[in-house]
């Protein structure tokens, strides 16, 4: 019997689009596609948020992010979602919404969203516009250290510095498989120091929507390298078994961008990951996001968990 061929991959683009429901309140659908067990990745759902600012400050001609800091209160889960946006501050050159999901409590009708329901997630959110910022730009001689080699994009595969990464995590986590990940053959610089080219691999490019999505795509990465490749290597040094399960919530997230892409996105972004201390379950990560010539896109600062798996799907009656 032949093989069926695998589902394609949902669309980041489509899978955060929003739909206006009445003033300062939208419609979304978290997507089962971006899940990891039964919660939504919260770079999706910062995403999405993103989505949400930019239709609601289009009409003032602000529709980037800025900056943006997310608190993740709750779990979230698939499905029906409303987010609530109140204006905190409109400017000339910025403006601030505060932003929060909701999916409990929630009415067919205006005002859409009971006054005591609780918030899943919240933001505070500053956008403006790239293209028409001017000001002080000055030299200030940051360069990364342990720059990392060239690739080529166009041969990827056979590339003599840069490898496909094959890690556990890719494999049993179905909201990984939407990012293709290349790092360094050589390995990382330092075991919580690591270097990743990334697309996506349904073949749409990133765009200033995804970067929340991307923000998030990489921490995890770095607690993940202390497992074992396989059931029978050895521990890595400080390390867990190989069948030691986890799920990586985040608390807060932050995203500062620096640059817009291209109209139309690109298909490439580079991260450089950091982690400081994984303590008691609970670490934080660096990331920095460059375009291909090496340009910052958007930094991104996280205070991160590290948890028992069970704690994901936990009164949710899903079987492990």
């Amino acid at each position: 019997m032949a093989k069926s061929s695998p589902a394609p991959l949902a669309s980041l683009r489509e899978s955060i689009e929003v739909r206006r429901v009445d003033d300062g309140i939208y419609e979304a659908n978290l997507a089962l596609d971006f899940c990891v067990g039964t919660v939504p990745n919260g770079g999706y759902v910062a995403s999405m948020f993103a989505k949400v600012a930019e239709a609601h400050l289009l009409p003032r001609n602000q529709p980037h992010i800025i900056s943006a800091n997310w608190t993740f209160m709750a779990k979230t889960k698939a499905g029906r979602s409303l987010i609530k946006v109140v204006e905190a501050k409109f400017g000339r050159a910025t403006s601030v919404l505060h932003v929060s999901l909701h999916q409990q409590d929630i009415l067919p009708q205006s005002p859409w969203i009971s006054r005591d329901a609780p918030s899943c997630v919240a933001a505070y959110m500053t956008s403006g516009n790239i293209d028409e910022e001017a000001g002080v730009t000055l030299p200030t001689q940051w360069k990364l250290e342990h720059e990392p080699p060239a690739i080529d994009h166009e041969r990827a595969a056979t590339d003599p510095n840069w490898a496909e990464l094959d890690v556990p995590i890719l494999k049993k986590v179905p909201m990984l498989h939407h990012l293709k990940y290349y790092v360094r053959r050589s390995g990382h610089i330092l075991p919580t120091t690591h270097d990743y080219w990334v697309h996506l691999a349904s073949g749409e490019n990133f765009t200033q929507t995804s970067l929340g999505y991307l923000a998030d795509a990489g921490p995890p990465l770095v607690v993940e390298a202390f497992r074992p490749a396989s059931r029978t290597a050895p521990i890595p040094e400080g390390g867990f078994p190989y069948s030691k399960g986890f799920w990586y919530p985040t608390l807060t997230m932050t995203l500062d961008v620096r640059r817009k892409l291209p109209e139309g996105g690109v298909k490439w972004l580079r991260l450089r990951v950091t982690t400081k201390e994984i303590r008691n379950g609970r670490y934080d990560a660096e990331v920095i996001m460059f375009d291909r010539h090496g340009q910052i896109v958007a930094l991104s600062n996280h205070v991160s968990m590290a948890m028992d798996i069970e704690r994901n799907y936990g009164g949710r009656g899903v079987k492990m």
